[in-house]
Protein backbone atom coordinates (compact mmCIF):
# COMPACT_ATOMS: atom_id res chain seq x y z
CA UNK A 1 0.00 0.00 0.00
CA UNK A 2 1.55 3.09 -0.92
CA UNK A 3 1.65 6.29 1.20
CA UNK A 4 -0.96 8.25 -1.35
CA UNK A 5 -3.45 5.42 -0.31
CA UNK A 6 -3.69 6.81 3.20
CA UNK A 7 -5.53 9.88 1.88
CA UNK A 8 -8.34 7.57 0.57
CA UNK A 9 -11.40 6.14 2.22
CA UNK A 10 -10.37 2.27 1.16
CA UNK A 11 -13.60 0.55 -0.03
CA UNK A 12 -14.03 -2.82 -0.88
CA UNK A 13 -16.98 -4.29 -2.70
CA UNK A 14 -18.44 -7.58 -1.51
CA UNK A 15 -20.49 -9.13 -4.73
CA UNK A 16 -21.00 -7.98 -8.62
CA UNK A 17 -24.33 -7.40 -9.29
CA UNK A 18 -26.67 -4.18 -9.98
CA UNK A 19 -25.67 -3.01 -6.48
CA UNK A 20 -22.20 -3.30 -7.43
CA UNK A 21 -22.32 -1.77 -10.96
CA UNK A 22 -24.35 1.47 -9.46
CA UNK A 23 -21.97 1.64 -5.87
CA UNK A 24 -18.79 1.88 -8.54
CA UNK A 25 -20.19 4.25 -10.87
CA UNK A 26 -20.97 6.68 -8.22
CA UNK A 27 -18.02 6.20 -6.01
CA UNK A 28 -15.62 7.12 -8.78
CA UNK A 29 -17.25 10.54 -8.39
CA UNK A 30 -15.57 11.07 -5.28
CA UNK A 31 -11.93 11.46 -5.39
CA UNK A 32 -11.85 10.77 -1.98
CA UNK A 33 -13.05 7.61 -2.07
CA UNK A 34 -10.69 4.40 -3.70
CA UNK A 35 -11.86 1.18 -4.52
CA UNK A 36 -9.72 -1.19 -3.51
CA UNK A 37 -11.00 -4.87 -4.47
CA UNK A 38 -14.61 -6.45 -5.74
CA UNK A 39 -15.03 -9.91 -4.94
CA UNK A 40 -17.70 -12.43 -6.80
CA UNK A 41 -17.67 -16.31 -7.62
CA UNK A 42 -19.39 -15.66 -11.14
CA UNK A 43 -17.58 -14.21 -14.08
CA UNK A 44 -18.68 -12.22 -16.83
CA UNK A 45 -20.63 -9.72 -14.89
CA UNK A 46 -20.92 -6.26 -15.95
CA UNK A 47 -19.53 -4.90 -12.67
CA UNK A 48 -16.15 -7.24 -13.04
CA UNK A 49 -15.31 -6.34 -16.39
CA UNK A 50 -15.80 -2.37 -15.13
CA UNK A 51 -13.78 -2.61 -11.98
CA UNK A 52 -10.97 -4.43 -14.24
CA UNK A 53 -11.08 -1.46 -16.45
CA UNK A 54 -10.73 0.56 -13.82
CA UNK A 55 -7.86 -1.11 -12.22
CA UNK A 56 -9.44 -2.47 -9.47
CA UNK A 57 -8.42 -5.96 -8.15
CA UNK A 58 -11.05 -8.52 -8.80
CA UNK A 59 -11.42 -11.30 -6.14
CA UNK A 60 -13.01 -14.88 -6.73
CA UNK A 61 -13.22 -15.39 -2.81
CA UNK A 62 -14.62 -12.68 -0.93
CA UNK A 63 -13.31 -13.97 2.38
CA UNK A 64 -9.46 -13.09 0.94
CA UNK A 65 -10.89 -9.52 0.42
CA UNK A 66 -12.27 -9.75 3.65
CA UNK A 67 -9.05 -10.17 5.19
CA UNK A 68 -7.20 -8.39 3.71
CA UNK A 69 -5.32 -5.02 4.99
CA UNK A 70 -6.45 -2.80 2.15
CA UNK A 71 -10.10 -2.00 3.26
CA UNK A 72 -11.15 0.78 5.26
CA UNK A 73 -14.87 -0.14 4.05
CA UNK A 74 -15.86 -3.23 3.18
CA UNK A 75 -19.81 -3.03 1.29
CA UNK A 76 -21.85 -6.55 1.39
CA UNK A 77 -23.79 -6.42 -1.98
CA UNK A 78 -24.83 -9.91 -1.83
CA UNK A 79 -27.73 -10.42 0.82
CA UNK A 80 -26.03 -13.70 1.58
CA UNK A 81 -26.40 -14.89 4.80
CA UNK A 82 -22.95 -16.83 4.48
CA UNK A 83 -21.31 -13.57 3.50
CA UNK A 84 -23.19 -12.14 6.48
CA UNK A 85 -22.44 -14.44 9.22
CA UNK A 86 -18.52 -14.85 8.15
CA UNK A 87 -17.79 -11.00 8.36
CA UNK A 88 -19.74 -11.02 11.17
CA UNK A 89 -18.26 -13.61 12.83
CA UNK A 90 -14.85 -14.45 11.98
CA UNK A 91 -13.46 -11.13 10.28
CA UNK A 92 -10.01 -10.80 11.79
CA UNK A 93 -9.39 -7.12 9.62
CA UNK A 94 -9.94 -3.79 10.99
CA UNK A 95 -11.96 -2.76 8.15
CA UNK A 96 -15.71 -1.71 8.96
CA UNK A 97 -18.51 -3.52 7.77
CA UNK A 98 -21.54 -2.50 5.55
CA UNK A 99 -24.70 -5.20 5.10
CA UNK A 100 -28.05 -5.89 6.18
CA UNK A 101 -30.27 -2.55 6.54
CA UNK A 102 -27.74 -0.50 6.53
CA UNK A 103 -26.14 -2.15 3.10
CA UNK A 104 -29.67 -1.69 1.53
CA UNK A 105 -30.39 2.06 2.64
CA UNK A 106 -26.80 2.60 1.03
CA UNK A 107 -27.60 0.78 -2.14
CA UNK A 108 -30.88 2.56 -2.08
CA UNK A 109 -29.47 5.73 -2.00
CA UNK A 110 -27.07 4.88 -4.86
CA UNK A 111 -29.81 3.66 -6.83
CA UNK A 112 -31.44 6.96 -6.16
CA UNK A 113 -28.20 8.89 -7.26
CA UNK A 114 -28.19 6.91 -10.50
CA UNK A 115 -31.78 7.73 -11.51
CA UNK A 116 -31.30 11.26 -10.73
CA UNK A 117 -28.01 10.87 -12.56
CA UNK A 118 -29.21 9.54 -15.84
CA UNK A 119 -32.48 11.74 -15.50
CA UNK A 120 -30.05 15.15 -15.36
CA UNK A 121 -28.30 13.40 -18.49
CA UNK A 122 -31.31 13.17 -20.85
CA UNK A 123 -32.29 16.09 -19.37
CA UNK A 124 -29.07 17.74 -20.64
CA UNK A 125 -29.10 15.51 -23.74
CA UNK A 126 -32.96 16.36 -24.67
CA UNK A 127 -31.78 20.42 -24.50
CA UNK A 128 -28.60 19.75 -26.47
CA UNK A 129 -31.53 18.41 -29.15
CA UNK A 130 -33.42 21.01 -29.08
CA UNK A 131 -30.98 23.61 -29.01
CA UNK A 132 -29.30 22.22 -32.18
CA UNK A 133 -32.22 21.35 -33.84
CA UNK A 134 -32.89 25.63 -33.40
CA UNK A 135 -29.55 26.73 -34.36
CA UNK A 136 -29.60 24.53 -37.13
CA UNK A 137 -33.48 25.44 -38.10
CA UNK A 138 -32.43 29.03 -38.26
CA UNK A 139 -29.87 28.59 -40.90
CA UNK A 140 -32.22 26.17 -42.81
CA UNK A 141 -32.05 26.89 -46.75
CA UNK A 142 -35.54 26.18 -47.68
CA UNK A 143 -38.47 24.31 -46.53
CA UNK A 144 -37.44 20.98 -47.52
CA UNK A 145 -34.69 21.47 -45.28
CA UNK A 146 -36.30 22.51 -42.31
CA UNK A 147 -38.77 19.98 -42.10
CA UNK A 148 -36.29 17.13 -42.53
CA UNK A 149 -34.23 19.03 -39.78
CA UNK A 150 -37.23 18.53 -37.59
CA UNK A 151 -38.25 15.23 -37.96
CA UNK A 152 -34.56 14.22 -37.66
CA UNK A 153 -34.84 16.08 -34.32
CA UNK A 154 -38.44 14.32 -32.96
CA UNK A 155 -37.37 10.92 -33.82
CA UNK A 156 -33.71 11.63 -31.72
CA UNK A 157 -35.93 12.89 -28.58
CA UNK A 158 -37.90 10.22 -28.30
CA UNK A 159 -35.87 7.45 -30.09
CA UNK A 160 -38.84 6.20 -31.89
CA UNK A 161 -38.57 3.93 -34.78
CA UNK A 162 -40.51 6.32 -37.46
CA UNK A 163 -42.04 9.23 -37.89
CA UNK A 164 -43.37 11.90 -40.14
CA UNK A 165 -44.41 15.63 -41.00
CA UNK A 166 -47.82 16.64 -42.71
CA UNK A 167 -48.46 20.39 -43.49
CA UNK A 168 -52.04 21.63 -43.92
CA UNK A 169 -53.24 23.82 -46.83
CA UNK A 170 -56.30 25.65 -45.37
CA UNK A 171 -57.73 26.52 -48.87
CA UNK A 172 -58.59 22.84 -49.37
CA UNK A 173 -58.71 21.37 -46.24
CA UNK A 174 -56.39 18.73 -46.92
CA UNK A 175 -53.46 17.48 -45.03
CA UNK A 176 -50.15 16.29 -47.31
CA UNK A 177 -47.17 14.39 -46.00
CA UNK A 178 -43.91 16.32 -46.63
CA UNK A 179 -41.49 14.30 -45.37
CA UNK A 180 -41.06 10.29 -43.37
CA UNK A 181 -38.10 8.62 -42.05
CA UNK A 182 -38.32 4.93 -40.82
CA UNK A 183 -40.69 3.53 -43.38
CA UNK A 184 -38.01 1.55 -45.27
CA UNK A 185 -39.40 -1.08 -46.98
CA UNK A 186 -42.89 -0.28 -46.51
CA UNK A 187 -45.03 1.94 -48.61
CA UNK A 188 -43.79 5.65 -48.09
CA UNK A 189 -46.44 7.96 -46.98
CA UNK A 190 -44.63 10.74 -48.67
CA UNK A 191 -47.03 13.34 -50.82
CA UNK A 192 -49.94 11.28 -49.38
CA UNK A 193 -53.15 13.21 -49.27
CA UNK A 194 -56.40 13.11 -47.13
CA UNK A 195 -59.26 15.15 -45.87
CA UNK A 196 -59.78 16.61 -42.71
CA UNK A 197 -63.00 15.67 -41.98
CA UNK A 198 -64.61 16.46 -38.29
CA UNK A 199 -64.80 13.64 -36.12
CA UNK A 200 -61.64 11.89 -37.88
CA UNK A 201 -58.37 11.48 -35.89
CA UNK A 202 -56.46 14.59 -37.78
CA UNK A 203 -59.87 16.61 -36.66
CA UNK A 204 -58.90 15.44 -33.12
CA UNK A 205 -54.84 16.01 -33.14
CA UNK A 206 -55.74 19.64 -34.57
CA UNK A 207 -58.17 20.55 -31.98
CA UNK A 208 -56.15 20.11 -29.08
CA UNK A 209 -53.26 22.31 -28.29
CA UNK A 210 -50.97 19.34 -26.67
CA UNK A 211 -49.95 16.07 -28.20
CA UNK A 212 -52.60 12.99 -29.12
CA UNK A 213 -51.19 10.33 -27.73
CA UNK A 214 -51.88 6.44 -28.84
CA UNK A 215 -49.92 3.39 -27.20
CA UNK A 216 -51.86 0.75 -29.15
CA UNK A 217 -53.40 1.95 -32.11
CA UNK A 218 -55.37 -1.91 -32.57
CA UNK A 219 -57.11 -0.76 -29.18
CA UNK A 220 -58.35 2.67 -30.81
CA UNK A 221 -61.77 2.18 -31.75
CA UNK A 222 -62.68 5.58 -31.40
CA UNK A 223 -61.18 6.75 -35.06
CA UNK A 224 -60.14 4.74 -37.94
CA UNK A 225 -56.48 4.23 -38.07
CA UNK A 226 -56.61 2.03 -40.81
CA UNK A 227 -53.79 3.85 -43.38
CA UNK A 228 -51.80 3.86 -39.98
CA UNK A 229 -52.26 0.48 -39.33
CA UNK A 230 -51.34 -0.83 -42.74
CA UNK A 231 -48.02 0.51 -42.87
CA UNK A 232 -47.53 -1.38 -39.81
CA UNK A 233 -48.08 1.31 -36.99
CA UNK A 234 -48.92 0.17 -33.53
CA UNK A 235 -47.98 3.49 -31.35
CA UNK A 236 -47.43 7.10 -31.47
CA UNK A 237 -47.62 10.74 -30.24
CA UNK A 238 -48.96 13.21 -32.96
CA UNK A 239 -48.78 16.91 -32.26
CA UNK A 240 -50.34 19.39 -34.28
CA UNK A 241 -48.12 22.16 -35.49
CA UNK A 242 -49.45 25.78 -34.86
CA UNK A 243 -48.76 29.76 -34.90
CA UNK A 244 -51.09 32.16 -32.85
CA UNK A 245 -54.23 29.69 -33.88
CA UNK A 246 -53.33 29.31 -37.08
CA UNK A 247 -52.49 25.27 -38.31
CA UNK A 248 -49.17 24.77 -40.09
CA UNK A 249 -49.71 20.65 -39.69
CA UNK A 250 -48.83 17.57 -37.59
CA UNK A 251 -45.90 16.04 -37.00
CA UNK A 252 -46.45 12.19 -36.43
CA UNK A 253 -43.69 10.03 -34.53
CA UNK A 254 -44.63 6.44 -34.60
CA UNK A 255 -42.95 2.97 -33.37
CA UNK A 256 -43.74 -0.73 -34.82
CA UNK A 257 -44.87 -1.95 -31.74
CA UNK A 258 -47.30 -1.23 -28.65
CA UNK A 259 -45.40 1.27 -26.71
CA UNK A 260 -45.29 3.67 -23.18
CA UNK A 261 -45.18 7.21 -23.57
CA UNK A 262 -43.40 8.88 -20.48
CA UNK A 263 -44.48 12.09 -19.48
CA UNK A 264 -40.65 13.38 -20.10
CA UNK A 265 -41.34 12.25 -23.98
CA UNK A 266 -44.27 13.73 -24.50
CA UNK A 267 -43.36 17.11 -22.64
CA UNK A 268 -40.58 17.83 -24.39
CA UNK A 269 -41.82 16.69 -27.97
CA UNK A 270 -43.95 19.84 -27.45
CA UNK A 271 -41.74 21.93 -26.63
CA UNK A 272 -40.22 20.98 -30.08
CA UNK A 273 -43.11 21.86 -31.78
CA UNK A 274 -43.35 24.95 -30.74
CA UNK A 275 -39.92 25.71 -32.10
CA UNK A 276 -41.43 23.60 -35.71
CA UNK A 277 -44.83 25.90 -36.10
CA UNK A 278 -42.64 28.88 -36.30
CA UNK A 279 -40.01 27.21 -37.91
CA UNK A 280 -42.16 25.99 -40.69
CA UNK A 281 -44.57 29.03 -40.81
CA UNK A 282 -41.47 31.07 -41.36
CA UNK A 283 -39.76 28.85 -44.29
CA UNK A 284 -43.11 28.92 -45.85
CA UNK A 285 -43.63 32.84 -45.70
CA UNK A 286 -39.92 33.01 -47.38
CA UNK A 287 -40.64 31.03 -49.89
CA UNK A 288 -43.59 32.36 -50.86
CA UNK A 289 -42.02 35.60 -50.93
CA UNK A 290 -39.31 34.28 -53.01
CA UNK A 291 -41.74 32.83 -55.61
CA UNK A 292 -44.02 35.81 -55.74
CA UNK A 293 -40.66 37.71 -56.87
CA UNK A 294 -39.74 35.61 -59.68
CA UNK A 295 -43.40 35.14 -60.46
CA UNK A 296 -45.40 37.11 -63.51
CA UNK A 297 -48.92 38.48 -60.89
CA UNK A 298 -51.27 38.03 -64.10
CA UNK A 299 -50.24 34.42 -65.84
CA UNK A 300 -48.76 32.82 -62.70
CA UNK A 301 -45.89 31.53 -65.06
CA UNK A 302 -42.23 32.84 -64.40
CA UNK A 303 -41.76 36.80 -64.60
CA UNK A 304 -38.99 37.47 -67.58
CA UNK A 305 -36.24 38.32 -64.71
CA UNK A 306 -36.77 34.24 -63.84
CA UNK A 307 -36.50 33.68 -67.38
CA UNK A 308 -33.23 35.12 -67.86
CA UNK A 309 -31.26 33.36 -64.45
CA UNK A 310 -32.91 30.20 -65.85
CA UNK A 311 -31.98 30.09 -69.38
CA UNK A 312 -28.20 31.07 -68.23
CA UNK A 313 -28.31 28.24 -65.85
CA UNK A 314 -29.59 25.71 -68.13
CA UNK A 315 -27.29 26.26 -70.18
CA UNK A 316 -24.32 26.22 -68.31
CA UNK A 317 -25.71 22.23 -67.19
CA UNK A 318 -26.60 22.00 -70.60
CA UNK A 319 -22.67 22.78 -71.75
CA UNK A 320 -21.86 20.51 -68.54
CA UNK A 321 -23.15 17.34 -69.45
CA UNK A 322 -22.87 17.83 -73.23
CA UNK A 323 -26.82 17.91 -73.83
CA UNK A 324 -28.88 20.06 -76.37
CA UNK A 325 -31.35 22.78 -75.21
CA UNK A 326 -34.15 24.31 -77.34
CA UNK A 327 -35.70 27.59 -76.69
CA UNK A 328 -38.99 28.75 -77.74
CA UNK A 329 -40.15 31.89 -77.98
CA UNK A 330 -44.28 32.37 -78.79
CA UNK A 331 -46.25 35.47 -79.46
CA UNK A 332 -50.29 35.94 -79.66
CA UNK A 333 -51.06 36.52 -82.97
CA UNK A 334 -53.14 39.88 -83.70
CA UNK A 335 -53.47 40.38 -79.86
CA UNK A 336 -53.41 44.20 -80.49
CA UNK A 337 -56.71 43.64 -82.44
CA UNK A 338 -58.33 41.66 -79.85
CA UNK A 339 -57.29 43.96 -77.24
CA UNK A 340 -58.74 47.25 -79.62
CA UNK A 341 -61.92 44.70 -79.84
CA UNK A 342 -62.62 43.31 -76.73
CA UNK A 343 -61.00 45.77 -73.91
CA UNK A 344 -58.01 44.52 -71.58
CA UNK A 345 -59.96 42.96 -69.46
CA UNK A 346 -60.75 40.18 -72.16
CA UNK A 347 -57.09 40.18 -73.48
CA UNK A 348 -55.93 39.84 -69.81
CA UNK A 349 -58.05 36.41 -69.95
CA UNK A 350 -56.46 35.32 -73.10
CA UNK A 351 -53.33 35.95 -71.96
CA UNK A 352 -54.08 33.47 -68.67
CA UNK A 353 -55.38 30.90 -70.74
CA UNK A 354 -52.44 30.89 -73.13
CA UNK A 355 -50.34 30.69 -70.11
CA UNK A 356 -52.15 27.69 -69.29
CA UNK A 357 -52.49 25.89 -72.40
CA UNK A 358 -48.39 26.10 -72.18
CA UNK A 359 -48.18 24.56 -69.29
CA UNK A 360 -50.26 21.78 -69.82
CA UNK A 361 -48.68 21.01 -73.40
CA UNK A 362 -45.14 21.66 -72.15
CA UNK A 363 -42.89 18.44 -70.77
CA UNK A 364 -42.77 18.36 -66.98
CA UNK A 365 -38.94 19.58 -66.91
CA UNK A 366 -39.72 22.64 -69.26
CA UNK A 367 -39.62 25.87 -67.90
CA UNK A 368 -42.40 28.16 -69.17
CA UNK A 369 -42.04 31.90 -68.65
CA UNK A 370 -44.25 35.03 -69.50
CA UNK A 371 -41.71 37.01 -71.58
CA UNK A 372 -43.59 40.66 -71.51
CA UNK A 373 -46.76 41.90 -73.28
CA UNK A 374 -48.05 38.86 -75.06
CA UNK A 375 -44.99 36.96 -75.58
CA UNK A 376 -43.70 34.10 -74.28
CA UNK A 377 -40.91 31.71 -73.57
CA UNK A 378 -40.31 28.20 -73.21
CA UNK A 379 -37.17 26.73 -71.85
CA UNK A 380 -36.90 23.43 -73.05
CA UNK A 381 -34.33 21.16 -71.54
CA UNK A 382 -32.31 18.13 -73.09
CA UNK A 383 -34.18 18.84 -76.42
CA UNK A 384 -32.80 18.75 -79.59
CA UNK A 385 -34.46 20.61 -82.42
CA UNK A 386 -36.45 17.57 -83.15
CA UNK A 387 -38.08 16.64 -80.00
CA UNK A 388 -38.58 21.11 -79.67
CA UNK A 389 -40.34 20.97 -82.99
CA UNK A 390 -42.35 17.77 -81.60
CA UNK A 391 -43.59 20.24 -78.62
CA UNK A 392 -43.53 23.04 -80.31
CA UNK A 393 -46.10 21.85 -82.72
CA UNK A 394 -48.53 20.54 -79.92
CA UNK A 395 -48.52 23.75 -78.39
CA UNK A 396 -49.61 25.73 -81.23
CA UNK A 397 -52.19 23.14 -82.00
CA UNK A 398 -53.85 23.45 -78.45
CA UNK A 399 -53.50 26.89 -78.79
CA UNK A 400 -55.83 27.41 -82.35
CA UNK A 401 -57.49 24.20 -80.59
CA UNK A 402 -59.27 26.16 -77.87
CA UNK A 403 -62.17 28.08 -78.13
CA UNK A 404 -61.04 31.64 -77.17
CA UNK A 405 -64.47 34.45 -76.27
CA UNK A 406 -64.75 36.15 -79.93
CA UNK A 407 -61.82 34.76 -82.11
CA UNK A 408 -64.61 34.62 -85.00
CA UNK A 409 -63.37 38.36 -84.79
CA UNK A 410 -59.58 38.01 -85.40
CA UNK A 411 -58.60 38.15 -88.76
CA UNK A 412 -58.84 34.20 -89.95
CA UNK A 413 -61.77 33.93 -87.34
CA UNK A 414 -59.50 32.33 -85.15
CA UNK A 415 -56.62 33.20 -82.11
CA UNK A 416 -53.67 31.34 -83.07
CA UNK A 417 -50.04 31.94 -81.87
CA UNK A 418 -46.93 32.28 -83.70
CA UNK A 419 -43.32 30.36 -82.58
CA UNK A 420 -39.75 30.54 -82.83
CA UNK A 421 -37.03 28.09 -82.16
CA UNK A 422 -33.44 28.00 -81.63
CA UNK A 423 -31.19 24.94 -80.10
CA UNK A 424 -27.86 24.77 -78.53
CA UNK A 425 -25.60 24.39 -79.03
CA UNK A 426 -25.96 24.66 -83.45
CA UNK A 427 -27.60 27.86 -83.31
CA UNK A 428 -25.86 29.42 -80.74
CA UNK A 429 -24.24 28.62 -77.32
CA UNK A 430 -24.81 32.16 -75.74
CA UNK A 431 -27.89 33.21 -73.82
CA UNK A 432 -28.46 36.68 -75.29
CA UNK A 433 -27.73 35.04 -78.71
CA UNK A 434 -29.83 32.54 -78.24
CA UNK A 435 -32.78 34.37 -77.50
CA UNK A 436 -32.07 36.58 -80.64
CA UNK A 437 -32.06 33.68 -82.58
CA UNK A 438 -35.54 31.97 -81.27
CA UNK A 439 -36.70 35.86 -81.87
CA UNK A 440 -35.76 36.21 -85.46
CA UNK A 441 -37.78 32.54 -86.15
CA UNK A 442 -40.73 34.20 -84.43
CA UNK A 443 -40.72 37.15 -86.81
CA UNK A 444 -40.26 34.64 -89.47
CA UNK A 445 -43.48 32.71 -88.63
CA UNK A 446 -45.28 36.12 -88.16
CA UNK A 447 -44.18 37.40 -92.18
CA UNK A 448 -44.86 34.14 -93.38
CA UNK A 449 -48.15 34.47 -92.36
CA UNK A 450 -48.52 33.51 -88.62
CA UNK A 451 -49.90 30.08 -86.74
CA UNK A 452 -46.59 28.60 -87.13
CA UNK A 453 -43.10 26.94 -85.86
CA UNK A 454 -40.07 28.61 -87.25
CA UNK A 455 -37.16 26.65 -86.23
CA UNK A 456 -33.74 29.26 -86.51
CA UNK A 457 -31.66 26.48 -88.55
CA UNK A 458 -34.44 27.20 -91.44
CA UNK A 459 -34.40 30.63 -92.02
CA UNK A 460 -30.20 30.99 -91.15
CA UNK A 461 -28.43 33.46 -93.94
CA UNK A 462 -32.14 34.96 -94.27
CA UNK A 463 -32.26 38.63 -94.35
CA UNK A 464 -35.33 39.01 -92.70
CA UNK A 465 -35.34 41.83 -90.21
CA UNK A 466 -37.25 41.58 -87.00
CA UNK A 467 -40.06 44.19 -87.00
CA UNK A 468 -43.51 44.99 -86.12
CA UNK A 469 -45.53 41.40 -85.02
Amino acid sequence: MSNDDNHYIRVGIIGAGDGAESLLEILADYPEVKVVGLACRATGRPSIKKAQERGIRVYEDFKELAESSEPHLLIDATGNDEVKNYLVSHKKSPAEVLYGHSAWFLWKMVEEHKKRHEEMMRSLAEQEVLYSAGVMLASAANTEQTLTLLMEAALGLTGMSAGSLALYEEERGMMQIKVSMGFEGRKTPVNHEWKVRPGGLTGHILSNDKPTVIENLLDEHSFDTTPLTNLGVRSLIATPLKVEGKIVGILFVDDFSPRKFSEREINTLNLLSVQAAAAIDKALLLEKAELLAVTDELTKLYNHRYFQRALERELKRAHRYGNSLSLCMVDVDYFKHYNDTFGHLKGNTVLKTVAEILIHAARETDIVARYGGEEFAVILSQASHEQAALVAERIRMEVQNNPFPGEEKQPGGNLTISLGLATYPDDSTEPYNLIECADKALYHSKAAGRNMVTPYRAIKGSNLRKGKK
